[in-house]
């Protein structure tokens, strides 16, 4: 029988427009792809089914696929072009290369990703439509804070707080809407996810263009280093937000159990 190796230049790409011409149809929710297989979960009517390069040429094949609402997606629209790379990145990261796979699916919030896995299971690699790579941001250093600040902030104009939670638990903003507030996080290791709670705030909305990573990056080393701390100290937190109604809103930075207030622009404003 034929044997394909999806890791060369183009063969990835290949196949997927070869799966949609024999589906005829674009209407993808799962996709896979390893060295030498290669299949498309589709929707038709309410229904899923699965076509594979299997045997030397694409068929239906059984498949525990089902349809449950997921978000449907146009599987050309993802770059696969160079899936050795993304193999290699995922190796380094998960420090295993064993029966990697390449899904695109629904990750979370109606937001497809594609993800590198290994079996047996180790780390799951997350990479954007454009093949880029959802690093595992360190939130303590500008790198780490502008990427989880870019994917948090994305296209909102307004929030109504934004902030770092402690042990590396995120990076966060705030929406109020209709009573409810709509936190989006961005984990080190996962990609953002939102959720909503009921409750009202009191917190005036404000553009997230005004706080910049680099100022937050600097802010927090200087305050490290004025503690006489040789690293940031785990539990440390942020928080900026008008709780304290003033005209713009402040940083609030908590480290090592104590609490520095600080303008936009990294003033120390604390009160004494």
């Amino acid at each position: 029988m034929p044997v394909r190796d999806f890791l060369k230049p183009g063969e990835a790409t290949a196949v997927i427009n070869e799966l949609v011409e024999a589906a005829g149809t674009i209407n993808a929710i799962k996709v896979e792809i390893s060295i030498h297989d290669a299949s498309m979960s589709i929707v038709s009517g309410m229904t899923a089914k699965t076509w594979a390069w299997r045997n030397g040429k694409i068929q239906v094949v059984d498949s525990d696929t089902q349809f449950v609402g997921q978000k449907i997606f146009d599987p050309r629209d993802f770059n696969v072009s160079d899936i050795a790379g993304m193999f290699a990145t995922a190796a380094r990261l998960a420090k295993s290369s064993a029966g990697q796979q390449l899904q695109i699916v629904e990750y979370a919030d109606r937001t497809v990703y594609m993800t590198v896995t290994t079996n047996p299971e180790s780390l799951t690699v997350f990479f954007r439509q454009d093949g880029s790579l959802v690093s595992q941001v360190d939130l303590t250093t500008l790198t780490g804070i502008q990427e989880a600040y870019n994917d948090v902030v994305g296209t909102k104009k307004l929030v109504n707080a934004l902030g770092i939670l402690p042990n590396q638990g995120g990076m966060y903003v705030d929406v109020a809407a209709a009573g409810t507030i709509v936190r989006t996080v961005r984990q080190p290791r996962l990609p953002v996810r939102t959720t909503t709670r009921r409750e009202t705030t009191t917190l005036a909305p404000f553009d997230p263009r005004l706080v910049r990573p680099a100022i937050i990056a600097t802010s927090l080393n200087l305050i490290v280093s004025t503690a006489g701390l040789s690293s940031v100290p785990a539990g440390w937190s942020l928080e900026v937000d008008s709780k304290d109604n003033t005209p713009e809103p402040r940083m609030y930075f908590t480290v090592n159990g104590s609490l520095t207030v600080m303008t936009l622009d990294g003033i120390d404003v604390t009160p004494h």
